[in-house]
């Protein structure tokens, strides 16, 4: 395997920790871009606690470079001798916005600071995280039968501020890319992530979900699900369109299956007889949750959404490359385990 220097952003996010592991385990140099060096330490603490007894060597590999999705300022420097970019970094907010322009802008203006100065700085090959809230949005109430030939109508129903910040984001990636044809570009467009949290301090908004199940949060279970993947499979997908060379202007979405919530809560449940003592595995009828999102701004991005749930098929990464991501209830357990073994539910 040929060992390069790999841009990647967004390292101390949930997805962007994940891909920097396995980048470096992978023997690549990496440049992580934070948005202020004051969290470099403890990412690099972070990384360090799951590399093992490679750590040392393999974080001489890595470097922090600041940079804002918001400003040009500093990306080219962090681009700079870099073979290729994996840009990960995108606003996910756990309440919808004001201004839905707080995390459109952010989505836009970063791919675009990112891209720009790849395009100037002569990196070969880009990937995009996308997402497939960027495929299944907008079509009615379609759920099954999802493809990489879909996009979601902006113009339909169940459109929140992240979706369409994904959808429009995505869209001037393939535009941009017209406009740099020397530079492969590709796009992963996982679904619903969950797997091993690896911070002590923060679960990301995924986990988030698995740990409030876990302490019994939730009185009943709301009728939600989502096409879900393992974050080890998204990461390992990454890394096989990034070898690709003719994966140049294609998107692969990255699911295993659609996990339901209450079936999420019934694998956590039967996982973890002590732990997951508290986790409620009744169905929640959709007017209590309603009921619910007057005092929890959190659930109102949701509301929408009740009784749909979307299947995006995977077939061109299986096709392709043999990939076989674990099955969505193996991922969710996994999250579920690292949040006890990482102590956040002593």
């Amino acid at each position: 395997m040929q060992h390069n220097t790999l841009l990647i952003t967004g390292v101390s996010g949930f997805l962007g920790g994940h891909m920097t592991l396995e980048a470096l385990r992978q023997g690549h140099t990496v440049r992580g871009t934070l948005r202020s060096m004051k969290r470099a330490d403890s990412v690099r603490k972070m990384l360090a606690s799951h590399l093992g007894a490679d750590s040392e060597e393999a974080l001489k590999r890595l470097t922090f470079h600041e940079a804002d999705l918001l400003s040009p300022k500093g990306w080219r420097d962090a681009a700079a001798g870099c073979d290729a970019a994996l840009h990960v970094a995108s606003p996910f907010p756990l309440a919808a916005p004001k201004d839905e322009q707080e995390v459109v802008g952010p989505a836009r203006m970063g791919l675009k600071n990112v891209f720009d100065a790849c395009a100037a700085e002569g990196v070969n090959r880009f990937v995009q995280t996308s997402s497939t809230v960027a495929i299944v949005y907008g079509h009615g109430r379609q759920q099954t039968d999802f493809t990489e030939k879909d996009w979601t109508q902006l113009d339909g129903g169940m459109i929140s501020a992240y979706i369409k910040s994904k959808t429009l984001a995505e869209q001037d990636l393939w535009l941009m890319a017209k406009q740099q044809p020397k530079m492969a570009v590709s796009a992963v467009n996982p679904g619903f992530i969950l797997g091993p949290i690896l911070d002590r301090k923060d679960a990301g908004t995924s986990g988030d979900v698995v740990l409030k199940m876990m302490r019994g949060e939730f009185p009943g279970v709301p009728h939600l699900g989502y096409p879900t993947v393992d974050v080890r499979d998204v990461v390992s997908l990454h890394f096989l369109v990034l070898n690709d060379e003719k994966a140049d202007g294609q998107r692969f979405a990255a699911t295993a299956n659609t996990l339901p919530f209450r079936d999420l809560a019934k694998a956590l449940k039967a996982a973890f007889p002590k732990e997951g003592r508290k986790v409620g595995t009744m169905a929640m009828p959709n007017f209590l949750l309603r009921f619910f999102s007057l005092f929890d701004p959190s659930l109102r991005v949701v509301l929408a959404e009740l009784g749909y749930m979307a299947s995006v098929s995977s077939d061109i990464a299986r096709k392709r490359y043999g990939w076989k991501p674990r099955p969505a209830e193996e991922a969710g357990v996994a999250a579920a385990q690292s949040l006890i073994d990482l102590g956040y539910l002593d």
